[in-house]
């Protein structure tokens, strides 16, 4: 009669110490995996979103205005719209008005009533030396994109009206088709007893250039303020 075996121990299975990590494993890999899935869904919405915003204006005024003085008043302004949002919406400026208010000695001179007269272009003569001015629409709305920044020369009339020797506080407001307020930008323009004399003695259709950027001429530290007749 055999003797008793004595049992075996039966070897330890070599993948039994890496369950718990494979399985600690396994659930990290599924957070990022569904964290990573969320904010790529996050990141989607708000680009869709963007790319679905009306594209927001940014006005700037140019540094240079040309004005003339017969029976009428003619301000040329040329701004730069623009936006730096890329949308796949555009915004469309529907109309533009001007306001010049009298201050100082003058206020309560009667204040001009300027409309959108049309749009036009500058076309520089180099054996004259000047610039013709040349209308090429009417108003019209303006479209503005991201990659279609617009620079209209607007001519601004006010009918049998004058400038006078004086300070006059500035608006320009740009109507949109997307929000009922209207973009306000903000300037200053002064009037010299030489300008007066000077658009006298040259009539309706001769311009002259009142700038905001002339040194030692501004009363502003940051070098732009009131436009004034400029010297060149």
């Amino acid at each position: 009669m055999n003797a008793a075996q004595p049992a075996v121990p039966e070897a330890p299975d070599p993948r039994a110490g890496h369950r718990p990590r494979t399985r600690r494993f396994e659930s990290a890999h599924l957070w990022i995996t569904t964290v990573t899935g969320l904010v790529a869904l996050i990141v989607s919405l708000y680009n869709f979103w963007e790319l679905r915003k009306k594209p927001d204006i940014d006005v700037t005024l140019p540094h240079l205005v040309r004005v003339a003085q017969g029976k009428d008043v003619w301000l040329y302004l040329q701004p730069t719209l623009s936006t730096r949002i890329k949308t796949q919406d555009v915004e469309v400026v529907m109309g533009a008005e001007l306001r010049l208010r009298p201050s100082g000695p003058i206020t309560g001179s009667r204040e001009p009533e300027f409309f959108w007269d049309e749009t036009g272009s500058w076309t520089y003569n180099r054996e004259r030396n000047d610039l013709t001015y040349r209308r090429e629409a009417d108003p019209v709305p303006l479209v503005v994109s991201q990659d279609k920044p617009q620079q209209p020369v607007i001519l601004f009339n006010a009918v049998d009206w004058n400038l006078q020797p004086g300070r006059y506080e500035g608006s320009l407001s740009l109507h949109r088709a997307s929000k009922p307020d209207p973009l306000v930008s903000g300037f200053c323009l002064e009037i010299s007893e030489q300008a007066v004399k000077r658009f006298r003695g040259a009539g309706q259709q001769t311009h002259f250039d009142f700038r905001d950027d002339v040194p030692h001429s501004t009363g502003s530290s940051s070098g732009r303020d009131c436009y004034r007749l400029s010297p060149v």
